[in-house]
């Protein structure tokens, strides 16, 4: 067989861009079916041609997919592939194995308006539709719900402390520390732990701080109270809306709450206001009701990540006496 006269890589980048030659063809497919392995690394580097593909041109992505090459053979360790480009790279090794669709996507700044500008931000955000699953430098693993984005110091994490900041949804199996707390901090309030799994959702637009604790115990204190610290017991939620007096604690099933690890939303008397606000995250569309009273019913059951807007609206259809039209991005929904 005639030797290769073109980096794999260049191959890949050639093939996903449509440049390649015929000759360059016929090399490409030698390369592909000459070991699994080699049908791994392109399997990888077309998933993470499709998230980038809007953001990176294929000089872009050649150029700092070799980058990250290189790197990960010098920081095998560490299993993240990183970039130090404001755009993005994708870990394909931390998606989630379950038939739903997932994807990684790590951001590397060198500023931040929430941490030290002179240090390295890691940022690991879910695009809407999405679910991401990561491990922090500390062995902590992370989910993060479409939508979200967590960010941490590159350099001081588990070194100095344990901070990490939230924006969105996220579920949290921590390893254990007791010299070292883990901090997670959102714009409405700050939890601390030194092992246990739990979720927190601040999402910023919907103004309310949640807390669901599954195992362990957690400290929460709210920014505009620094003396008031709530600690919560396996199976609490704590529910905290901006400008609202007290907080909520109720006795809850932790599986309504982070399902969305595995791609389901169960809701149990839910509001259809609540319904649709999730339905926007993951299917990045705007929904509105005809009559506002709409938001108040009542719904109980279960979405899938896998199911399309129409399955969706279908299961709302008949549900309750409600339909609905599409009409460019937006989603009307009105008594039938």
């Amino acid at each position: 067989m005639k030797k290769s006269n073109h980096h794999p890589d260049v191959l890949i980048s050639k093939f996903l861009s449509g440049n390649l030659s015929p000759e360059e063809k016929i090399e490409f497919e030698a390369w592909l079916n000459a070991s699994s392995d080699n049908k791994r690394t392109f399997q990888q580097s077309k998933k993470a041609w499709e998230i980038s593909k809007n953001k990176l041109s294929p000089e872009d992505f050649e150029r700092d997919k070799t980058k990250v090459l290189n790197t990960a053979q010098k920081q095998q360790s560490t299993q993240i592939l990183r970039i130090r480009r404001q755009l993005i790279l994708f870990k394909v090794a931390a998606i989630l194995a379950i038939p739903v669709t997932f994807a990684l996507s790590w951001y590397f700044m060198n500023k931040s308006g929430q941490l030290a500008s002179d240090n390295l931000v890691t940022k690991v955000t879910a695009p809407k539709g999405h679910v991401a699953k990561c491990f922090l430098p500390d062995g902590t693993e992370v989910w993060v719900n479409t939508g979200s984005t967590l960010s941490y110091d590159t350099d001081l994490f588990n070194k100095k402390k344990r901070e990490i900041h939230l924006s969105g949804e996220a579920y949290f199996e921590v390893v254990k520390n007791k010299t070292k707390p883990f901090c997670v901090k959102t714009p409405l309030a700050n939890i601390k732990v030194t092992g246990t799994s739990f979720n927190v959702k601040a999402y910023p637009e919907e103004e309310i701080f949640e807390a669901v604790l599954a195992e362990g115990s957690i400290e929460m204190v709210l920014n505009n109270s620094s003396e008031q610290k709530i600690n919560l017991v396996p199976g609490e939620r704590a529910v905290f809306k901006k400008n609202v007096k007290g907080i909520l604690i109720e006795k809850i099933e932790a599986d309504f709450f982070t399902s969305w690890r595995n791609g389901e939303i169960l809701f149990k008397d839910a509001t259809l206001n609540d319904l649709v606000k999730e339905l926007e995250r993951i299917y990045d569309i705007q929904f509105y009701l005809k009559d506002p009273n709409l938001g108040e019913f009542r719904f109980r059951g279960m979405f899938s990540y896998n199911n399309n807007l129409i399955e969706a609206l279908e299961k709302i259809k008949r549900t309750a006496n409600i339909d609905y039209y599409i009409e460019h991005k937006e989603v009307w929904l009105y008594r039938n």
